[in-house]
């Protein structure tokens, strides 16, 4: 395929018991589990959902970025106005995709026929892919960041669009394309991720600022050093996945695509790795404008639900479990997240050992880890204390094999994590001639450690690795 964007399943997806109908197109007929599209009227926004993202499958064109130029172009989504009318722009664009000075296609159509205009607008783009501007160097059509110079081209290759303003050199922020590609980290995957942006030079664009002819392109190939993204809509049953999100926005694990709160079945930390049971499914609730589509996934202790696209990416890493570690255990999640990042790993006999001491070469080992710090060949105990995290007794011995206490670990968070804001503590077994005094109130500020329910911070007990996996989790959500 040209673009080697393939559809994996058009909508065996919707709901279980649906019959389709034979429709205008392959996206009207995968999509007619919603109804006919009515002349005059706007189909709900999960419809229209589906009719753009099974077209972009179809014309091997990322869904991700059809959307964000119909986000851009019409940001509601509407295509008729409310006397049944097709949405007109002061410049000419017509309905859903806006589109102008296109002769190849038929006007009224383009009017009032909605399944048309999306048809002729992906036209359009898929038009821009093979014109002659500048593509990154061994991607194909299924990397998202391969279709900035085409979107540009959408809206049109003029000096205003530049990517780089000529009198400054800063990014033009302003540009359609700049815009679009904001979109499609907001709306395709709720700002968790960041394209990635092209090395642009003020050299690479010829142009006159006050002119209207179409900007000439020095340079045509582009290398970028950092990942791309590729289509997230490729996926199919058996592909593994692995998940993104924040602290402040937990991947959720749902009954159903979509839904409420009440469909929730767990939370699923960053980083944790799932198997896809199934083709991708739009979300239950035809109202709802969420642009993303929910998977059907099974987490490596067996609990199936649906996954929103936007938090997840293809993997190779294997899917975690540990037989002492069940889904819903009190630190389930933090041990996955760090098991996922190769921080921490479990043992050969399928287990985690939850309640094992950590000792002090672990954990140096394990900071080494989570900071991504390097040690060059030398001993993980002279690395850390290189770096600062660590230090060796008063005695001049590290006692690598000593377990760490909780006062130590606080100390080790607070040097790690350059932490400095502090909160009042008054646990009844610290008091302020200890070493790891600051360092324990600078975890409490942080909300990395609270203390014990009897108002106790037991200082000198050891550290298990279930509490190293979710205090240093913790740490690494700040």
């Amino acid at each position: 395929m040209k673009k080697s964007v393939q559809t994996v399943g058009l909508l065996s997806v919707l709901a279980a018991g649906l019959s389709f109908s034979g429709q205008a197109s392959a996206a009207s007929s995968a999509c007619s589990a919603y109804g006919d599209v009515q002349p005059g009227v706007n189909p709900s926004y999960q419809h229209v959902n589906c009719l753009v993202t099974e077209e972009a499958l179809e014309q091997e064109i990322p869904p991700e970025v059809v959307k964000a130029v119909i986000t851009q172009e019409n940001g509601d989504w509407k295509h008729f106005d409310q006397n049944g009318n097709a949405i007109v722009s002061a410049d000419g664009g017509i309905g859903l995709m806006q589109l102008t000075n296109q002769s190849q296609f038929d006007p009224n159509l383009l009017k009032t026929d909605l399944i048309y205009n999306i048809e002729s607008g992906v036209k359009v783009l898929d038009k821009m892919y093979d014109r002659n501007v500048p593509k990154i160097a061994g991607a194909d059509g299924d990397v998202i960041e391969n279709w900035y110079f085409p979107v540009m081209a959408y809206n049109g290759l003029k000096p205003v669009n530049s990517p780089i303003k000529k009198e400054t050199g800063q990014v033009n922020t302003g540009a359609y394309q700049e815009q679009v590609f904001a979109k499609i980290e907001a709306e395709s995957y709720l700002k968790d991720t960041n394209l990635t942006a092209f090395p642009f030079q003020a050299e690479d664009f010829q142009y006159s600022p006050d002119s209207d002819e179409n900007i000439v392109f020095n340079k045509m190939r582009y290398s970028l050093t950092e990942k791309t993204h590729k289509t997230v809509y490729q996926l199919k049953a058996g592909d593994r996945v692995i998940t993104k999100g924040s602290l402040k926005d937990i991947p959720k694990l749902r009954k159903v695509p979509g839904g409420t709160s009440t469909d929730i079945i767990t939370s699923i930390p960053e980083n944790t790795v799932l198997t896809v049971t199934g083709s991708f499914q739009y979300d239950q609730n035809s109202a709802s404008t969420r642009q993303f589509v929910w998977y059907p996934v099974k987490t490596a202790s067996g609990e199936s639900g649906f996954i929103s696209s936007a938090y997840i990416e293809k993997t190779d890493k294997p899917a975690l479990s540990f037989s002492d570690v069940p889904a819903g255990y009190g630190f389930y999640n933090d041990i996955m997240a760090l098991t996922s990042q190769g921080i921490i790993n479990g043992f050969d006999d399928n287990s985690f050992r939850p309640d094992e001491n950590v000792t002090r070469r672990q954990a140096a080992i394990m900071m080494l880890r989570a900071l991504e710090l390097p040690y060059d060949g030398m001993d993980v105990t002279v690395a850390i204390e290189k770096h600062g995290i660590m230090s060796g007794y008063t005695d001049g011995h590290f006692y690598e094999n000593r377990p760490v206490t909780r006062a130590q670990m606080a100390i080790i968070l607070a040097n790690a994590f350059d932490l400095t804001k502090t909160a009042p503590i008054s646990f009844i077994d610290v008091h302020d001639k200890m070493k790891a005094y600051e360092a324990i109130k600078q975890v409490v500020a942080a909300n990395i450690s609270k203390g014990y329910t009897n108002n106790t911070f037991r200082p000198d007990q050891p550290v298990i690795r279930q509490e190293f996996a979710a205090l240093l989790n913790r740490a690494l959500q700040q």
